[in-house]
């Protein structure tokens, strides 16, 4: 933290500060009255999109969670944190596609709120308007409704941002905790959690760098100025000393607790200490902080050490859709108001510049290191983007209403209409690709794991023979060792029950989300034969014939002959067949399964 004199010259002074009272509540009712409408526009039909593939994967082992208590973290699922608290969540209100979505939904919807951190960093309608940013963006908006960690990874660094901004200028230690503790738990959602920081010390190096512009070396020298600059610094953060070790400490207890082993003595051939052991046997917490800390730095690296193996052209190729879609607008007034706090105050804002450096160097550096160029990816280049928006938008409006009472038409019919045409395209795009089009092939903020069929019906169909049912529910049919593409048949389902699963489970998503939650008794094989007469189970599932894959493979075709009786239903799980990766599924369900 800075001394009292260098506080004094970079805060913003009494004239720019949001008061607490007047104008100022109203600006704090306004931002909750945004983030009260931002809820109910994640909420109101969170169930209704049939679940992505890696919704249902993730959502699966979070299932799981809550049936054995067995944990170990596993890079490829990303963070513990979803896992560990959707498991506890679907033990207290069931497991569904909404509950699925419950927690990023809320914490998405929420988001808003923390524009208020800024209050005293921004104007008044610079604070209303991130908080419309962050409400209404299409492309946080879909995934404030998807399951999916970015959403909160991305919100939480803000949120923790604007923490430490509270802690540095109210100089209330109370905020810096608060702002660890975000911190932390963005550590436990996503693993790109460890870009931030790095966004973070390159854009305070710009700030630092134009502090030094600013005073100028004169005949003292740069280095003296440097020197007396770090000198200060080091003075400041000295009287926080206790307050910055006792933060350290609470960063690593959070992310420990959460990476930490459970139960894993559960698991054949396991003997990796847990953190229950420990809490009934403290000499076991080193081994269990190792594993949670070192242990999973070295799942990490094995996993996603190697980052993007593409060109970084083509991965920006692949993601500029998705900004030109979801984000054209933020981008573009977030250039804006990056230029005119630069260049038209008497100096540039300290947050907006901040928050412009982290946003840009995100533009530019997510094509190198992302594995894949998922949608989701944009998500950590908007969040930041989002206070240099508000500002660029907050000045349209701004130059619009007093352009009004000056009397000037054409400059306010101008500014009127430049914010018309946004609200218009704003919620055009949102409502289309988070209601009307949330499936669809058409929409660039859809991933090609997302299933483009009506599932809901069949599954609801399917969920009621389950219900009624007694013995094996639901048999999945199909395996073909020369066939590299996904194959139904389990040998082993035992390897099921902790990721990462064994062989015929992937090829069952998104279904095996859904048989898991309806408590479905499931089965397999993999010879056509078996199928034969009447003894079958009331619901079979096998791969469809895709014209895209020329290899031959078991599929619906081979036991077609076999299922006179049964309602055939050919779903996607993917968008469409892709070579052999195939989509294409056939549902057979009894037709007298529920009758009887």
């Amino acid at each position: 933290m800075a001394s009292k004199t260098e506080t004094e010259t970079s805060r913003p002074t009494a004239d720019a500060r949001e008061t607490l009272t007047g104008y100022a509540s109203r600006t704090q009712l306004v931002v909750l009255g945004v983030t009260l409408v931002a809820l109910v526009a994640r909420f109101v039909q969170l169930g209704h999109r049939v679940a992505h593939q890696d919704e249902a994967r993730v959502a699966y082992w979070a299932y799981r969670f809550m049936e054995n208590g067995v944990y170990e973290y596993r890079p490829i699922v990303h963070g513990p944190f979803l896992t560990i608290v959707d498991g506890h969540l679907f033990g207290l209100f069931g497991a569904s596609d909404f509950t699925m979505r419950l927690v990023v939904a809320l914490i998405g919807g929420l988001l808003p709120l923390s524009a208020l951190l800024f209050r005293q960093r921004l104007r008044d309608s610079e604070v209303v308007t991130m908080a419309l940013l962050l409400a209404f963006n299409p492309v946080l908006l879909y995934y404030s409704r998807f399951y999916r960690n970015d959403i909160l990874l991305a919100g939480l660094m803000l949120v923790a941002f604007g923490l430490f901004v509270r802690a540095y200028d109210s100089e209330r230690p109370a905020y810096l905790y608060a702002g660890t503790a975000i911190f932390a738990l963005a550590f436990t959602t996503k693993e790109n959690a460890l870009v931030y920081p790095v966004c973070w010390l390159g854009a305070a190096a710009l700030l630092w760098d134009h502090r030094l512009f600013v005073q100028r070396a004169g005949e003292r020298g740069l280095l003296a100025v440097a020197w007396e600059r770090v000198r200060t610094t080091a003075v400041g953060a000295w009287r926080w000393a206790e307050h910055l070790s006792a933060s350290v400490f609470l960063f690593f207890a959070i992310v420990v607790f959460f990476y930490a082993p459970r139960n894993t003595d559960r698991l054949p051939g396991n003997d990796t200490p847990g953190l229950y052991e420990a809490l009934g046997d403290p000499t076991l917490l080193p081994a269990v902080a190792h594993e949670a800390t070192f242990g999973s730095w070295d799942k990490f690296l094995g996993q996603w050490g190697s980052g993007n193996e593409s060109s970084y052209l083509s991965t920006l190729e692949s993601l500029w859709p998705v900004f030109e879609s979801g984000a054209i607008v933020l981008l573009a007034f977030a250039v804006l108001g990056f230029v005119v706090d630069r260049y038209t105050d008497e100096r540039p804002r300290d947050a907006v510049a901040f928050a412009a450096y982290w946003g840009f160097a995100s533009f530019l550096g997510y094509p190198v290191i992302v594995d894949n160029p998922f949608p989701w990816e944009v998500i950590h280049v908007i969040v930041p983007l989002v206070v240099p928006a508000a500002v660029g938008l907050a000045l349209v409006a701004r130059l619009g209403l007093e352009s009004i009472s000056e009397g000037d038409a054409i400059s306010a019919t101008a500014a009127m209409l430049v914010l018309l045409v946004v609200v218009g395209q704003v919620g055009a795009t949102a409502v289309g690709t988070s209601y009307l089009n949330s499936q669809s092939d058409d929409n660039e903020l859809v991933q090609y794991a997302q299933s483009s069929s009506e599932m809901k019906p069949l599954l609801g169909e399917v969920r009621e023979v389950v219900e009624s049912n007694d013995g094996t529910d639901v048999l999945y049919y199909g395996d073909d060792p020369n066939f590299d593409g996904d194959n139904l048949y389990a040998a082993d389902s035992s390897s099921h029950a902790a990721p990462p699963a064994g062989n015929g489970w992937f090829a069952r998503l998104p279904f095996a989300w859904y048989m898991e939650t309806f408590g479905a008794e499931t089965n397999s094989v993999k010879q056509a034969e078996k199928l034969q007469g009447g003894d079958k189970p009331p619901v079979v599932i096998a791969l469809g014939d895709a014209n895209s894959c020329s290899k031959d493979y078991d599929n619906a075709e081979d036991i077609d002959e076999y299922m006179a009786g049964y309602e055939r239903h050919e779903v996607q799980r993917y968008l469409h067949d892709s070579g052999c990766v195939i989509s294409s599924a056939v549902v057979y369900v009894d037709e007298n399964a529920t009758t009887e």
